[in-house]
């Protein structure tokens, strides 16, 4: 969560919430292991979350480097505050506890689906304040090509074959 929404700390927070992502999804694919179907959609969703670290990285240097001057409001800051307190993220301590929880595959789906859901909308939520960017846009896309992996496999039991895979 984040307690004074900047927009260092929204990328800072973004930033954490993939490095939560990856921890998770690798300790999923491992705990999934004998389901290879599975194992292999935890392995492609925790390399797209380390690959998302990077990007997020470069946004936050990209706009450290320039001119400082634009502020949040309280409004936006109340907003994107609001937006970071979703049961989906875990936190650091939380995120053995809700390991422990996930017992079947459909306990596994619907904790990633709750987590990628809530990461896009705090996405979609800082684009709304921040403005357009074309990192952002990306991982925008991405993360609703996650939601929408996760709900077909929910849905319709369909192989998984790759992130790139199409319904």
């Amino acid at each position: 969560m984040i307690e004074d929404a900047t927009i260092a700390k929204c990328v800072d927070f973004a930033v954490r919430l993939e490095e939560l992502g990856a921890e998770l999804y690798q300790k999923l694919a491992v705990r999934f292991a004998p389901d290879r179907e599975l194992s292999e959609l935890f392995q492609g969703l925790g390399r797209d979350e380390v690959h998302h670290q990077e990007l997020f990285r470069a946004l936050r240097d990209r706009a450290a480097s320039r001119p400082v001057g634009r502020t949040l409001s309280d409004e936006q800051k109340r907003y994107l505050r609001a937006m970071s307190m979703a049961d989906a993220f875990p936190g650091t301590e939380g995120l053995e506890a809700d390991l422990d929880a996930i017992k079947t595959r459909e306990d596994a789906l619907e904790r990633v689906l709750g987590a990628e859901k809530a990461t896009l909308a705090f996405y979609q939520a800082m684009r709304d304040v921040l403005g357009s960017d074309e990192v952002l846009e990306s991982l925008i896309s991405v993360e609703k090509t996650h939601v929408v992996k996760v709900m077909e496999l929910m849905i319709t039991g369909a192989r998984f074959r790759g992130l790139a895979d199409r319904f």
